[in-house]
């Protein structure tokens, strides 16, 4: 028997520019079988059942320095629960993940 697994993940206005493509290459290196689906205004980014954003793979592809807070001025929305959030990574999963 095959047991579907739940997407996690988040929506990202565009208008982000450069932070949100870093943060979308990072996304796609720390974690396996993402998907990110294109909207124009916002890109949906998710992985099945967990995933990790981690702060230096997002300065590593924008070639700065990347506070973690800055998040919250691109992410729209996120679907999953955020069981970890700090100044190096963000952890977006289901409970039972």
């Amino acid at each position: 028997m095959t047991v579907k697994q739940a997407y996690v993940g988040m929506d990202l206005d565009t208008s982000g520019g450069s932070v949100v493509t870093a943060i979308i290459a990072a996304i796609e290196e720390d974690n396996e079988d993402v998907i990110v689906e294109d909207f124009h205004v916002y890109k949906k980014v998710k992985a099945p059942g967990k995933m990790v954003l981690k702060r230096e793979t997002v300065e590593e592809h924008l070639g700065a320095d990347f506070d973690m807070d800055q998040v919250h001025l691109v992410m729209s929305s996120a679907f999953g629960f955020i069981t970890d959030w700090d100044e190096e990574q963000l952890t977006i999963e289901w409970e039972d993940a």
